[in-house]
């Protein structure tokens, strides 16, 4: 027979372990919505992120996407597809479920005096998988278009000053990590999807820049950008730029 104080013990004990599982409970939302364009036609396999989260889904066959464990609070929802101006929206988490629609609007995929070609089609998609990449939260760090110009870097090497694990040498950098000696290591350069050799990054004019990934070593850099690499325990440097007649 079990005691009163120890029935009363085991009691609070219960009460406390279920507040805590509801207060727990409590800030996990459902945030759902829908992604159409300016006709309100659905917009299927758009990219949908919460960068902050590292949160990364995809809309459906009808523009529909959504994310669990959301905790409450407000959050910034950005939205990309091929063909579509990327369009970020903040919105506030603080019922259970909240749905919202998210409209973007149509982007030309020819400017008047610009060739379109296969090149330019692959620096598309490259763009695409470097904002994906980032959202995910793959290894690495990330500096984007609006980063670098919130920097006001006059050359591309002063986006990564005070940056931890690079110094900045003449026109380039090198990453010093352990093992890579007082001279620092020499990082493989990547422009656009293609290993570049002899280039420095100030080679590379910072306003022409779309977006810039830095890989410490191999196991952070993604396959793609290891098999050609001559020092990819040196790390890895891979540069994106802007899409020709972009504003």
């Amino acid at each position: 027979m079990v005691s009163r104080p120890l029935r009363s013990t085991l009691l609070a004990t219960v009460l406390l372990l279920a507040g805590f599982v509801d207060g727990a409970i409590a800030q996990d939302g459902v945030l759902r919505g829908i992604v159409k364009d300016s006709t309100g036609a659905a917009i299927a396999d758009a990219d949908v992120a919460i960068v902050a989260l590292h949160k990364l889904t995809r809309t459906d066959a009808r523009g529909g996407f959504s994310f669990d464990r959301m905790p409450r609070g407000e959050h910034e929802v950005s939205v990309r597809r091929l063909g579509y101006q990327p369009t970020t929206v903040k919105t506030t988490v603080g019922d259970l479920v909240l749905s919202f629609e998210i409209v973007m609007p149509t982007q030309a995929t020819a400017v008047a005096g610009v060739t379109v070609d296969a090149t330019a089609a692959r620096l598309r998609l490259g763009i695409e998988e470097f904002y994906r990449r980032r959202a995910s939260g793959m290894g690495g760090q990330y500096f984007t278009r609006q980063e670098i110009l919130a920097r006001n870097a006059h050359r591309t090497t002063d986006v990564l000053r005070n940056t931890s694990g690079v110094r900045i040498v003449g026109r380039g950098v090198r990453f010093t990590g352990s093992g890579t000696g007082a001279r620092g290591c020499i990082p493989t350069l990547w422009l656009d999807g293609q290993a570049v050799q002899g280039m420095e990054l100030d080679n590379i004019p910072v306003t022409d820049i779309e977006g810039m990934e830095l890989y410490s070593g191999p196991s952070e850099t993604p396959l793609q950008f290891s098999h050609h690499a001559s020092r990819t325990d040196c790390g890895t440097i891979v540069v994106w730029t802007r899409i020709p007649g972009k504003g």
